[in-house]
């Protein structure tokens, strides 16, 4: 009896010795399935805002002598603007801007002019030295001007006063020098050459309409990306 049992142990033992391999080959550890990680889209990315004040070095069309002292030439412009980096070299921008002024007044007649443009600008980084990035480039739009005379006639005390608006193509030449002073900010001066081939204007010394007006320009200002 006792030796039935011991080898009805035996038995058991490798029943179940040779079932154990399939238990172990049946079974399957849990899958982990790690989450990707969350990237933040940059919305703003490659966008920037811009502002320049800029001063016409090249005489005015109006700046006339004459025997009085009442004529006021303004150079002094500026201009505010968007752009966009479409490459670290290639990027374009959006500006308008107040380019110049005219005023006279000589207690009897009373002249002003004024000068905007509106112009898309494209420009060519052409690679950062020593933090200076040297860039070219060049635009096209429009340039708005408006001319206003009013007064009376000493004589007959007859009032007048006439407004004359124009809308003229113009294009642009563009070269300068830019200095990123933080991760966002940058300093940039340059020269602009502004042309308008159709403006016309009034030659004072000779009574004529005549076409055509330029302006050479040196422009500081600050762009400022929106990262």
């Amino acid at each position: 009896m006792q030796k039935s049992c011991s080898l009805t142990l035996i038995a058991a033992a490798i029943l179940f010795a040779q079932a154990e391999p399939g238990r172990a080959a049946d079974y399957d550890p849990p899958m982990i399935i790690e989450e990707a990680p969350l990237v933040p889209v940059e919305v703003g990315s490659g966008w920037y805002l811009r502002g320049d004040v800029s001063y016409s070095v090249n005489k005015s069309v109006y700046d006339v002598d004459t025997l009085a002292d009442d004529i006021d030439n303004n150079r002094i412009g500026g201009s505010v603007g968007v752009g966009h980096h479409f490459t670290d070299l290639l990027r374009a921008d959006i500006n308008v801007a107040y380019i110049a002024g005219d005023d006279y007044d000589d207690g009897v007649i009373a002249a002003e002019r004024r000068v905007w443009s509106g112009m898309v600008n494209g420009y060519l980084d052409l690679g950062t030295f020593v933090g200076l990035t040297p860039y070219v480039g060049a635009g096209a739009g429009l340039l708005y001007t408006s001319h206003e005379i009013s007064g009376s006639d000493p004589f007959f005390t007859d009032a007048f006063s006439s407004i004359d608006r124009q809308y003229e193509f113009a294009y642009a030449l563009n070269a300068g020098v830019s200095y990123q002073m933080t991760n966002n900010l940058s300093v940039d001066v340059g020269y602009q050459y502004l042309n308008s081939p159709g403006t016309k204007y009034v030659d004072v010394d000779r009574g004529t309409v005549e076409e055509g007006v330029d302006f050479h320009q040196v422009k500081m200002g600050l762009r400022y990306d929106l990262w």
